[in-house]
């Protein structure tokens, strides 16, 4: 869970001390012992004391460890208040570890340690009133689930189709033009994204309801915990300025996935002090997908740097987590990018085994290899906690799931949002939203049948538009005679215990988050509700009801004094990588960018196939696209501490047809001496007997630029049409650049692209 400093609601009010027992921290003396445990590189980042600093930090190589020790430093040695440092992270486990790292070296009281959204929540509980809106500080965050909701409702009383004008597409487009800036920079953002160009108008007119469905419901979303602080320092330079003021030290890991609008804060709040240091990997940054920039490291020097206070640049290139040949397997690969800064990491662990290559007959074969090879480590005594499987896309799951299945291995599946997006947790999360924010129609809506009081959609929907005409919560409507007095029957009595039971309620979002919840429970009686249900889940869903209680309560004593609002915030900015257990005996199942920060002993990544990874999308993208699957199949590799096995199939179920398959062109750039098992991954050639389709081979060989000229007009699967306006390179490195008539100017590397001549040559 996030610590306190990031869940306090109090407004503008100085930091106050933690109020649990006081930790033995350690004296100015120890920095020397620290420092003596470093490598010279780890120990230069360290001893930096001021101005821009990047730590181009590879992986496995005790980034973490550098940046806890250099906060303890400015601390121990420097004199600075830990009220002075700000310290960002991406993931809450990741800002855990940093916090309680820290907490272990010096005092963390007033300290600012967390995620981007935990800071941007924080700065809004605060401030968002001075934004000068409808907002107050007691605003609810809706999730992924609450958007797509509302989106639903309001495409339709758009008079569009839902089915068509699909509500989570369209969530993906507003959340785009949000990390793209809003307004003109957030369109030209979206202008190259799927059918946006055919479907702008939509968009623009349920962007707009959205935003005022927002505002309404006195909600923000995830976005605007980033983009609403921005605009906040924007219309108040003061306010900004205080903040700028206060952080003598700002630190930021991960810097690499940070997006424009990170980029802004970032640049904002070091702007006094210009003492940033921020910690990243561009070789890692695999979330262009949602917004990140991989410009914001490359040009850190260019950016925050001048001629005065230069940047210093240290790279961490020890690594201290995978054995050498893992370490060379990842670098043969990542050096084809060309959006990168060099290193080459190096260990002291060993040589290790080679990379075992596997060529499967299909994905269950596949999953049956790797089920085999899993039962076989743990009969030699390797814990199935240190084993992981990686894949690139969610259908490729299900046959991992039913190897693992059938060869009797328990897994566990990496979603830390599963539990709170369970029926019955929803349920009792929107009565406390709604306790904290009687603005929010949308818990209102979901409370109002929770438990079932016989008020159907006709009812809701009856009663949110006399709301909205007398402009008013629904919460408050509900309980107005004249609103009950437009209900009938049942509906109408159940209207009457709805309100009873809300004013009853209304005085529990001032105790613990535990003691909210169950007076929550035994206020609706929703034990009875679950008994009612008598479905299959009944007795899990029981379980449930008490495991958020027993998370409420072990909130309330790592977090004493944040209360109910806090504890919503905690569950608002739950993340996937949160839900990975310690321990528990199960082999791990998690897509790639899960993968992200963490490490096993052995690793299997499955469907290393063409059009798989590299993603067909990120080749439709064109080099970009390309080189962002590269960095992610690099994340991947470097997970493996000791073992690493890649896989690939003939022939592959998609959704529901059975295609044949060719291994990844990544497969060719790995270097042959690392790896050992399908000679296929070592000359990049396939060739399949005549019973499985013939000969392959061809399919291997690049598309020469002497076979296209300048004038050229293909077609490309994703784009279009389009003319050849220049040529570049040969062989694998053979590029084009095709103007297309829908989607403008594009750089494709011809290996990937599949351009088709079309007929038609300029003149």
């Amino acid at each position: 869970m996030p610590p306190i400093d990031w869940l306090d609601t109090r407004a503008a009010q100085p930091d106050s001390p933690d109020p649990r027992p006081a930790r033995p921290h350690a004296g100015a003396g120890a920095i020397e012992g620290w420092l003596a445990q470093m490598n010279p590189a780890q120990r230069e980042a360290v001893l930096h004391e001021a101005g821009p600093l990047l730590i181009l930090a590879g992986a496995g190589s005790g980034k973490t460890r550098v940046i806890t020790t250099r906060i303890a430093r400015l601390v121990l040695e420097l004199g600075v208040p830990p009220s002075a440092i700000l310290a960002i992270t991406f993931t809450n486990k990741a800002a855990r570890e940093m916090r309680e790292r820290v907490e272990r070296l010096v005092p963390v009281a007033g300290m600012w340690i967390g995620t981007f959204h935990a800071m941007g929540a924080r700065l809004l509980r605060r401030e968002i009133e001075a934004l000068g809106g409808p907002w107050t500080r007691e605003f609810t965050i809706w999730d992924t689930h609450d958007r797509t909701t509302v989106l639903k409702q309001l495409i339709r009383e758009s008079g569009y189709d839902p089915t068509h004008f699909k509500p989570a597409q369209v969530g993906a487009w507003i959340s785009a033009w949000k990390n793209a800036g809003g307004a003109r920079a957030g369109a030209e953002a979206l202008a190259a994204g799927p059918r946006y160009g055919q479907d702008q108008e939509v968009f623009d007119a349920v962007r707009e309801r959205y935003e005022s469905a927002l505002a309404r419901n006195n909600a923000v979303d995830f976005d605007d915990l980033l983009l609403k602080p921005l605009a906040l320092f924007e219309a108040q330079p003061g306010l900004a300025d205080l903040y700028a003021e206060r952080f003598q030290h700002v630190l930021v890991d991960e810097y690499q996935d940070t997006n424009r609008i990170q980029y802004e804060l970032v640049r904002v709040l070091s702007a006094r002090h210009r003492n940033l240091a921020v910690c990243g990997d561009p070789d890692q940054s695999i979330y262009a997908w949602r917004g990140a920039d991989i410009r914001n490291i490359l040009d850190f020097e260019r950016d925050f740097g001048d001629a005065a206070t230069p940047v210093r640049v240290v790279r961490l290139e020890q690594n201290y987590r995978s054995v050498q040949r893992i370490l060379d397997t990842a670098q043969g690969l990542i050096q084809h990018n060309r959006a990168r800064k060099d290193k080459r990491l190096w260990t002291e662990l060993g040589t290790g085994e080679l990379v075992d290559v596997h060529e499967c007959g299909d994905e269950n074969d596949e999953a049956d290899t790797i089920a085999a090879s899993i039962s076989t480590a743990r009969d030699e005594g390797c814990s199935l906690d240190e084993i992981a499987i990686l894949f690139r896309t969610n259908f490729m799951q299900r046959a991992l799931e039913r190897g693992l299945a059938l060869a009797g291995l328990p897994y566990q599946v990496l979603g830390g949002l599963e539990f709170y997006e369970r029926r019955e947790v929803r349920d009792l999360v929107a009565w406390l939203q709604l306790l904290c924010n009687e603005s929010d129609d949308l818990a209102c809506q979901r409370a109002l049948g929770v438990p079932a009081r016989g008020i159907g959609e006709k009812s809701v929907q009856e009663l949110l538009r006399w709301a909205s005409e007398q402009r008013m919560p629904l919460s408050r409507a509900a309980s107005s005679p004249q609103a009950r007095a437009l209900l009938r029957g049942r509906a109408k009595g159940g209207l009457e215990q709805f309100s009873g039971a809300l004013e009853a309620l209304r005085a529990v979002r001032t105790l613990p988050a535990a003691s909210a919840i169950e007076a929550v429970i035994t206020g609706i009686d929703y034990l009875a509700h679950v008994a009612a249900m008598e479905d299959l889940d009944q007795a899990s869903r029981e379980e449930n009801v008490q495991e958020l209680v027993a998370h409420a309560r072990a909130f309330d004593r790592d977090h004493p004094g944040a209360g109910l609002l806090g504890f919503l915030q905690d569950v608002a900015l739950v993340s996937d990588v949160d839900g990975l257990e310690a321990g528990g005996g199960s082999v791990k199942l998690l897509t790639l960018h899960a993968a992200k920060g963490l490490e096993f002993r052995e690793v299997w990544i499955a469907g290393l196939e063409e059009e798989l990874l590299p993603h067909a999308r990120a080749v439709a993208a064109g080099e970009e696209g390309i080189e962002e699957e590269r960095r992610l199949l690099y994340v991947g590799i470097t997970r493996a501490m000791e073992r690493l096995h890649l896989c690939w199939a003939r022939f592959r179920g998609i959704y529901g047809n059975t295609l044949p398959r060719r291994p990844s062109p990544f497969l060719a750039e790995l270097p042959a001496e690392c790896l050992s098992g399908a000679p296929a991954a070592q000359d990049a050639r396939v060739v399949l007997d005549d019973e499985q389709g013939g000969e392959w081979g061809e399919a291997w060989d690049a598309q020469e630029p002497q076979s296209l000229r300048i004038g050229d007009e293909v077609e490309h699967e994703h784009f279009g049409r389009g003319r050849v306006e220049d040529l570049q390179g040969s062989g694998g490195t053979a590029k084009a650049r095709v103007r297309f008539a829908l989607h403008g100017s594009k750089l494709l590397a011809l290996q990937y692209a599949q351009l088709r001549p079309v007929g038609g040559r300029r003149r």
